[in-house]
This record gives structure tokens, sequence and C-alpha cells, in this order.
């Protein structure tokens, strides 16, 4: 789990606007008085304390998109082997986006976690095809 710093103005001072952060040098005005005697100015956070719900969801949408794109392929004709392979797939980008978010120091914008596990099941659909063409 990636730990950030994040500012942590006490509740006297006006709130920062969000992302902020003070830059080397920064005093706050004096007319806020001091924070509280031990609060702590920086605090550990997560950087992306959601990552494993934001990327699981990610997989969970492009499996139904997937579905829905081989059903109206196969007009009707799509096996539950084919679902329960690209279930595979997708829950193992998933895994994968939200274990790689979940070490990260930066915070993922919410787009990212699609586009991540996209490339993961097209990552894993390529070596899948690369493997059957091989005789594997």
């Amino acid at each position: 789990m990636a730990l950030v710093h994040r500012f942590n103005p006490p509740p006297s001072w006006p709130p920062p606007p969000s992302g902020w952060e003070p830059p080397p040098g920064w005093f706050p005005d004096p007319s806020w008085g001091p924070p509280p005697p031990g609060w702590p100015l920086w605090v550990r956070v997560r950087a992306n304390p959601r990552a494993w719900a934001w990327s699981l969801l990610s997989a969970a949408a492009w499996f139904v998109v997937l579905v829905a794109i081989g059903v109206s392929v196969a007009r009707g004709a799509f096996s539950a082997a084919a679902a329960g392979e690209i279930f595979g797939r997708e829950l193992f980008a998933g895994v994968a986006t939200g274990a790689l978010a979940w070490t990260r120091t930066h915070v993922w914008r919410g787009y990212a976690y699609p586009l991540v596990v996209l490339g993961f099941s097209v990552a894993l659909s390529v070596l899948s095809t690369v493997g059957r063409l091989n005789g594997g």
C-alpha cells in the first residue's frame, strides 16, 4: 500500500483548494492562529484508497460490454465457455490493475482504471492467441 504525505490544515484555518499543497517557504497567515497543540500538519494517507473497487468495477464493466458484443456478434450462439474465458481474463486484468494502482504514490484519475484494465485484457488476449497459434 503506497502512502503519501498530505497537508492537514487545522480546523481554525480556511480550507485550502482541493489538491493544494504548501509550496516551499510557505507560512500560514498569522491571523489564522497557531495549530492546536500536537496537530499534525502532514498526515500519511493512501494515494489510491479505492484502487481495488475501481479496478474490479472497471473489469466488471468490460466483462459486460464484451459479453454483450459476443452475444450480438454470435447471434445467440455465444457459449458459456467463451463467457468464462472473458470472465477469467477480465478478473485477472482487474486484480492486476488494482495491485498496480494500490502501489502507486500518485493519485489515479477515474478514467485510468478502465483504460489500464483494458490494456491488461488486450495483452492477455494477445498472449492467449499467440499461445493457441503456437499449439499451446
